[in-house]
């Protein structure tokens, strides 16, 4: 399995063993619509692929890290370590900071000052190219609380400091990314799921969505514009333009959180008689759900087709 190095809230890199059974057995053009991370697209078997995002920060950071070799990401990336005196554990060892340990916080109080600044830098946005700037982003990725990607309302990057660094394991994960597009026929771009209906779709191709769900508080439901039911009853729109065509769609989501029920989703699945897949998983340790950790959740997979 490639492993996305963005580690993106409710991404599928854990669900693919239930996903992908679920997929066509042959696909020409694989459309991984809101693909965040894209742990699906990086990973399916198809063709050609085109993983479409409507945050042009992470379509961008996908691509920067795509096109520059993996020895030029780790200069840079190390260029900002040591420019804003981060700890690095991967060339120093865990010893040296040991000593500005605490509990479980690992090295939050070692670099929660060079962190703060770093963010500020990149905030500023006074790269001289967007590779630069997607670098800079990913490196406090690596160093923010839970590696999660998160934007305020502004657009300005606003998680808090981590407990880790750019150690051995996130290195892998890069390593395992560089690698395994070697021989992937993949494209990112930024759109939103409108696009749809503007590319050229045969009976052969296959669309997989996963986009916020309409009942859950994520943190990206309320990024820029919140997903909302006039967004969710325009995708099913969409999704329905594709059925007519023939074209094979899967749709990830929620249907119940605990009292709450995804109605307009519901209702439309009944309506046109799709295939509602179970899918055995909760986000209960994702940082944006903490409030209602305990209140069960019932993802499904939505197809137009039975496997």
């Amino acid at each position: 399995m490639i492993k996305s190095p963005l580690n993106y809230t409710g991404n599928k890199s854990r669900l693919l063993d239930q996903l992908f059974p679920h997929f066509p057995q042959k696909i020409n053009k694989f459309v991984d619509m809101c693909c965040g991370g894209a742990s699906v697209g990086l990973n399916v078997n198809a063709k050609y692929i085109i993983c479409f995002d409507n945050n042009k920060k992470v379509i961008e950071l996908l691509k920067t890290l795509r096109f520059l070799s993996e020895k030029l990401i780790i200069d840079k990336m190390e260029g900002f370590i040591n420019t804003f005196k981060l700890s690095d554990t991967f060339n120093n060892g865990y010893d040296m900071y040991r000593k500005y340990i605490q509990g479980n916080n690992g090295l939050k109080q070692f670099n929660a000052e060079g962190y703060a600044k770093l963010r500020s830098f990149y905030n500023d946005d006074s790269f001289n190219t967007h590779r630069d700037s997607a670098v800079c982003l990913f490196t406090l990725l690596v160093f923010c609380f839970n590696n999660d990607l998160r934007f305020n309302s502004a657009g300005k990057f606003n998680m808090p400091v981590g407990k880790t660094d750019f150690n051995e394991s996130i290195r892998k994960k890069l390593t395992s990314f560089k690698y395994g597009l070697k021989n992937k026929n993949i494209k990112f771009v930024q759109s939103d799921f409108r696009v749809i209906k503007e590319l050229d779709l045969r009976k052969d191709d296959f669309v997989y969505i996963d986009p916020p769900y309409l009942i859950t508080n994520a943190v990206y439901n309320w990024s820029g514009s919140k997903w909302d039911e006039v967004k969710e009853t325009e995708l099913l729109s969409v999704l329905l333009y594709l059925n007519e065509k023939g074209i094979r769609f899967a749709l990830s989501n929620v249907l119940r959180k605990g009292a709450n029920v995804n109605k307009i989703l519901l209702s439309w699945i009944k309506k046109n008689k799709f295939d509602i897949n179970y899918i055995s998983y909760h986000y209960r340790s994702s940082s944006y759900n903490k409030k209602d950790r305990a209140t069960p959740e019932e993802e499904v997979l939505i197809t137009n087709y039975s496997v």
